[in-house]
């Protein structure tokens, strides 16, 4: 499968799988299986509360999107402590 993304949303994406450590296809499937509904075996969810067991921990769906502000601050941090780890801190 492709799919053609605005370069800004690659990099924003690349950012985002790269601070959790995955490829790209590996955060872009786990995305994808987790905007997918649950299989009645794989369901361990508290009616009502939002949170849903993934991975081996509770995780709190709202079902609503992040905002974009959530998303830029936190590529924004990401990149701030690439950056340091590789030109080392200086205060």
């Amino acid at each position: 499968m492709t799919l053609d993304v605005k370069p800004e949303i690659a990099a924003a994406l690349e950012a985002l799988a790269s601070a959790k450590g995955l490829s790209m296809e590996d955060y872009l499937e786990q995305l994808v299986e987790n905007q997918l509904p649950l299989k009645p075996e794989d369901a361990t969810r508290s009616e009502g509360s939002g949170m849903v067991w993934e991975n081996g921990l509770f995780v709190y769906r709202t079902g609503r999107p992040l905002p974009l502000r959530v998303v830029d601050d936190a590529i924004r941090q990401v990149r701030e402590e690439r950056a340091q780890q590789i030109l080392g801190k200086h205060s």
